[in-house]
This record gives structure tokens, C-alpha cells and sequence, in this order.
């Protein structure tokens, strides 16, 4: 039965990581060619012939593509029996050197045709052989076996004509990368020894690299058996000066002496994220994997393996073992090899880790002394991952403590081992509530920060809008009971009203109590359960009753005299700005809410109002005081009137600021060091 060629190259599938697998088969072939003859001085000519550009170019790459690659040897040649091994497909001739006879059909894949010219000799003699290899006409002879005057194995493997658009743009690399490539894909005969002298020149710029002189910086480390179920693999453990841009440990997966896939151990052990200190002298490690399991499960085109990525569990794993495994089991042997450098790795992470606590996430800061579970975070993660796995650390170890001590309340054996256990509970217990309180103070100090940098005029004198520095304290249009405990921050103003349970930001007074009116406060709070002043977006299983102390705040923008009725005249009182809302609460006939309930505010019930505005002119002071305003030492204003149980205080932005900073200065000293 005869299988045309065309249907055997249609059966490769090449794929984008496979632009040089061509190259490589037809490499390799000279090598066993090398190896078959009784050359002595064996060498390998490779020239490049670029063709056009990338269709998608890259920013910064001038680089062609491939069109076309010439190969000479020494080797022994296309006799009679290479020739018919050529002929047959899957041939099994030079199958003890791990050939599948498929080789040609991948190159076919991706050239055009191949063209060979071939002096050997044979039966005593030298002959040439002249012939062309294409999908469509096959074998076709140029010069049929002739007797040669020349007496010097040549033979030269044209591929020309590369049109694989999936790996075209692919080649477009620069001769060195190239020469990497092939070596790494070589790397095997040369720790055999069977390595011929390898030159590749590219013809477009007249470059040339000597292969064997690469591996002049790769040093042999180890040579190591390991077993993975009934499976034996070896890994020779090489490693490379760091150089470039270089920036990870490789494991090549290889068959039949060839290098199949590639892995960065990296993402296998997060140790290996790190290079190899030496004396001095950084490494990477390149550890090429051979086993007889690979040789078998590789594919026919080799560029890949029948080998599960993970293990299989259950009724169907059977014998076969994943990469999984061999990972595993290869890390064993390279964390046993290096157990420095995985010392150092380890100590190296936990280090990194303890300094984004310390500077960025202080709410974990009883992990930072227990490098226990910090060993646990996989080295050179990212700060997300970071965050992600403190978390659960963070977590795991709250609640395990939560138990403990639940066990201890139910157990109700008390003795001194136990004592002492709890003892430590608590102090661990302790640790964790310190950094909910360090990762709350933080994010009250950036609020604190903000809103000072907000009070500060741009460069052309403009001032934040008056919503803008409202919305750090509290976000325009919600109340408490709609956001979170910590999205609103009037601790600004004053700790009281952290605990309020409803607050109303910028809505107006007629919409929480049906009154007709204007007014419009920034702030109204109302210390009271249930709640009292309910609107249409917050809720509330009541909301009605009698109130029991309210607040008003108002806020003016910055860089405005606040209220100023007409230029330099500041003949008017602080309370004009906060009193009328009051009034319009106290002395209102029907005060409802918008359901239509009742709100009770008598004149016994407390109330406070409070007025921030950024400047209080000399004049408008001396106005308030003549009025019976108040000053403090500190420099704010404030007026009692005991028949309505009401006290108005008015401050400035710098001094709100400057209180909330003061108030916070002996946990920010604590927390984070003055």
C-alpha cells in the first residue's frame, strides 16, 4: 500500500513554537550521518537565507523571516540504503538513534520542497546523488547515483521556499537566538560527546556563530536517577552564567536525544524563581530530562508528549504517570542538590514578604514574625498574590485561635498546662486584633492626608468643590445603612458619631420630613434606634418615635468666606448658617417622615451643630464675639442657647484637620513608629 507524501505532510500539525523544528530535524540527521561515519574532523555547515519581513511586524525588530536554509555535513551521505530509508515512510533504519522516519514530512510542512545534493562513497567507490523532494511530484531524481571525482563526503539539504504562515513571523529572529535554540536542542549529543562542530552563518548580514562555542559556558553540575513509579528518568543538571535578559531555571523534557518542550522550573517551585549564587557568580539551570517513558510517549512529529499535565486519580489512572508526578519528584532531587540555594530562596521570600507587610500591609503585621507560615507563600509572587494568600493565612489562623478558645470555655478543665496554653491563645488572639486596629488606623491616616491635601489650592488658586471635600467625609446621596461601617468617615468631626445609627448626606429637609422647606445642611445626624428620618433609600423596620440628641453639620467650600452676603461685609452671625435648620425641626406643626410617621425633636431633646469653613476674617470675628460668640484658645467660636438645649460650634478646615491628627497621633505613634 502506497501513502502519498501530501497526506502525511497534512497529518503535521505545526504549531508556532515548532518555526525551528525543521531545522532541527534536519540537524539531527546529519549528526547520526556524523556519528555513522569515520570522520574525524565532523562538521555541520548551516546557512540562513532570509526572505521578507513579518506580516506582523514587532516595535523595534528589523529582523526578516526565513525563506530559505542550506545544510552541509561530512557525514556519510545518501548511499543506497539512506536513499530508500528516505523513500519509505516511518522507516525504522536508524531507529537505535531514536528516528521515526517522519523528519522530512515535518520539513515539508513548512517548505516548499527540499533539495539534495549527496557525495559518498559506496562499494569501494565515490558517488553523487542529485534529487528534489516536494508534496506534489514526491522524489524527484536530478542526477541518478554517478561515479564522483570528488573525493570528500559533501552532502547539502536545501529547504526552500518556507510558507507556513503559523510559524513564519516566528523565524524573524536574530542569528544568536537561533544558535541558543539549537544548541538547547542539541545539548544532549554534546554531553554524550557525539557533538560534531557546528557553524551557522547568516547570509543576509555575513554573521556567523560556532555552536560548540556556546557550550563552552554551559557546565555539567550533576548527573541524577530518579523514579517515578515503575519509570526511571535521568537528569543532567547543567547551568549557565546569568547573562541578558535571562530570567529563569529551565527543565528540557527530552526523546530520542532531542529536546521536546520546554518548562521554567519557576512555576513548578517558586525556590527556583531566584539564579544560583556561586562564589560570587549567578547561574541559571538547564536540566535535560531523558527516560525511556519519554521516548515512548513522544509524538511522531515531536513536538510533544502523550503525558497527562496532572495526576489522575480513580479508576482510570492506571499505570501512566503525569508531569506532575516527574515534577515533583525531579524538584526532590534538585532541592536536595541546591539545598542552599533553597535556604537562601526561602529566607530571601520570606524577607520580601515581611517588607510589604511592614510598608504596605500592616493589617498582617503578627505575620511578619512568624516565618512559619510566611514559608507557605510561594516565592516571587506577586504583591495581589501576596495579599491573596495573607489573607488566607490571616484567616485560617483567626479562626483556629477562635476555636481554641471556644474549646477551652466548653471544656471547663482548668490546670496549668491549660492556663498557660490559653494564655498564648489570647496573646496570638491579641496579635491579630492589634493589626485590625493597625489596618483601620491606616486607612484613617490616608483619609486624614487626603482631605488636608484637598483643603490646598491647585496652581491656578482653585480650591476642591464643596461636594468633593464632603464626599471624603461622607459619599453624597447614602446613609449609614446602605454603605458599609467604614465608607463613611465623621471621625473627622468628632468619634461620637461614628456609633449614630442614620445619617442623611446632602439631602434636603424637606425630603426627610415633608416640611416645605429649602434648607439644606450637609449633615444631619440623629442619635437614635430605630431609626428616624428614613428617606427613600435607606431602611428600616421603624421610623417614628421621639429623638433623643441631633446633629447638623455644614461645610463651606474652601477658599470662600462662607455666607458672605455682599464684599467686606461681615456683619452676620455663625448661626444664620445652621439655626433656621433647627427651627424648622422644633417649631414645625406636623413633623413626618416620608412614610407619613411622626418625629418628636422637643426643645429638651440635646442637639449640636457644627459650621467648618476654611477663613473667619478678623471683622466677622470681632462681629460674632460682640454678639456673644465665644472663643476658645484654640481659635474656635462656639454659642450656647440653654432654652433650646442647643450648642453651635464653628471651626476652620485646618483646625478639623489639625484635631483629627492630634486625636490620632498616639495610635499612629504606636502603630507605625513617630
Amino acid at each position: 500500500m502506497i501513502v502519498p507524501v501530501k497526506n502525511i505532510v497534512e497529518t503535521v500539525d505545526l504549531t508556532p513554537n515548532d518555526a525551528f523544528l525543521p531545522l532541527f530535524e534536519c540537524v539531527v540527521n546529519s549528526i547520526i550521518s556524523l556519528i555513522q561515519s569515520h570522520q574525524t574532523d565532523k562538521e555541520i555547515q548551516i546557512k540562513i537565507i532570509r526572505g521578507d519581513y513579518p506580516q506582523q511586524l514587532l516595535f523595534g525588530n528589523n529582523i526578516k523571516t526565513i525563506n530559505s536554509i542550506i545544510i552541509t555535513d561530512n557525514g556519510t551521505g545518501f548511499n543506497t540504503d539512506n536513499f530508500e530509508s528516505f523513500e519509505t515512510p516511518f522507516t525504522k533504519i536508524n531507529k537505535k538513534y531514536g528516528c521515526k522516519g517522519v523528519g522530512r514530512f515535518t520539513v515539508l510542512a513548512a517548505f516548499k520542497s527540499i533539495h539534495i545534493k549527496s557525495n559518498y562513497f559506496q562499494d569501494e567507490q565515490w558517488m553523487f546523488r542529485e534529487f528534489s523532494c516536494d508534496s506534489e511530484n514526491e522524489i524527484t531524481p536530478i542526477s541518478l547515483p554517478e561515479i564522483s571525482s570528488s573525493k570528500k563526503a559533501t552532502t547539502t539539504i536545501e529547504l526552500l521556499d518556507c510558507f507556513n504562515p503559523i510559524i513564519k513571523d516566528r523565524t524573524a529572529i536574530t542569528i544568536e537566538e537561533i544558535s541558543r535554540k539549537l544548541m538547547q536542542h542539541c545539548l544532549i549529543y554534546y554531553l554524550s560527546n557525539e557533538l560534531p562542530k557546528i557553524t551557522i552563518l547568516d547570509i543576509e548580514d555575513n554573521t556567523a556563530e560556532v555552536i560548540n562555542d556556546l557550550f563552552s559556558k554551559v557546565s555539567k553540575e550533576n548527573e541524577r536517577e530518579f523514579k517515578v513509579g515503575n519509570h526511571t528518568f535521568k537528569a543532567y543538571i547543567t547551568k549557565v552564567p546569568k547573562e541578558n535578559n535571562r530570567k529563569n531555571h529551565y527543565i528540557y523534557y527530552c526523546a530520542n536525544s532531542r529536546v521536546v518542550q520546554s518548562k521554567s522550573i519557576g512555576n513548578i517551585n517558586g525556590l527556583f524563581s531566584y539564579p544560583i549564587n556561586q562564589n560570587g557568580q549567578l547561574y541559571f539551570l538547564d536540566v535535560y530530562v531523558v527516560s525511556d517513558y519519554l521516548n515512548k510517549k513522544n509524538y511522531q512529529t515531536r513536538n510533544g508528549f502523550s503525558i497527562s499535565p496532572e495526576k489522575q486519580d480513580g479508576l482510570f489512572g492506571g499505570s501512566e504517570i503525569s508531569f506532575e508526578e516527574i515534577e515533583a519528584d525531579l524538584l526532590t532531587v534538585l532541592e536536595d542538590e541546591y539545598e542552599s540555594h533553597v535556604k537562601e530562596s526561602s529566607q530571601r521570600s520570606i524577607a520580601e514578604v515581611q517588607t510589604y507587610i511592614s510598608s504596605k500591609a500592616l493589617r498582617y503585621n503578627s505575620l511578619r514574625y512568624k516565618p512559619e507560615l510566611l514559608k507557605t507563600i510561594p516565592p516571587n509572587s506577586s504583591e495581589d498574590k501576596i495579599e491573596e494568600y495573607l489573607h488566607k493565612i490571616s484567616f485560617n489562623a483567626r479562626r483556629n485561635i477562635d476555636k481554641k478558645l471556644q474549646d477551652f470555655i466548653e471544656n471547663k478543665q482548668v490546670n496549668e498546662d491549660a492556663i498557660q496554653k490559653i494564655k498564648q491563645d489570647i496573646q496570638e488572639k491579641t496579635a491579630y486584633d492589634i493589626d485590625s486596629l493597625a489596618d483601620y488606623m491606616i486607612r484613617r491616616r490616608a483619609i486624614i492626608e487626603l482631605f488636608d491635601k484637598f483643603l490646598e489650592a491647585d496652581n491656578n488658586g482653585k480650591y476642591r468643590l464643596e461636594e468633593d471635600i464632603h464626599n471624603i467625609i461622607f459619599p453624597i446621596g447614602f446613609t449609614n445603612d446602605e454603605i458599609s461601617y467604614e465608607s463613611h468617615n465623621l471621625w473627622l468631626l468628632d468619634e461620637r458619631f461614628v456609633t449614630y445609627k442614620f445619617i442623611a448626606s446632602d439631602k434636603s429637609i424637606t425630603s426627610l420630613s415633608q416640611k416645605k422647606s429649602s434648607k439644606e445642611p450637609d449633615v444631619i445626624c440623629l442619635n437614635e434606634k430605630p431609626i428616624m428620618f428614613d428617606n427613600p433609600i435607606s431602611f428600616g423596620d421603624k421610623s417614628n418615635g421621639e429623638v433623643n440628641s441631633m446633629v447638623i453639620f455644614e461645610f463651606k467650600r474652601p477658599g470662600d468666606v462662607a455666607h458672605q452676603k455682599k464684599k467686606n461685609d461681615y456683619r452676620w452671625e455663625f448661626s444664620e448658617l445652621i439655626e433656621p435648620y433647627f427651627d424648622d425641626f422644633l417649631y414645625s406643626v406636623d413633623k413626618k417622615n416620608y412614610k407619613g410617621k411622626h418625629v418628636v425633636v422637643k426643645k429638651e431633646t440635646p442637639k449640636f451643630g457644627f459650621i467648618i469653613l476654611d477663613v473667619m476674617p478678623p471683622l466677622l470675628e470681632q462681629f460674632n464675639t460682640d454678639k456673644g460668640w465665644n472663643k476658645t484658645p484654640f481659635g474656635t467660636f462656639y454659642k450656647i442657647e440653654p432654652n433650646k438645649n442647643l450648642h453651635i460650634e464653628v471651626m476652620t478646615f485646618a483646625k478639623l484637620i489639625e484635631y483629627a491628627r492630634n486625636r490620632h497621633i498616639p495610635f499612629f505613634d504606636k502603630l507605625f513608629g513617630k
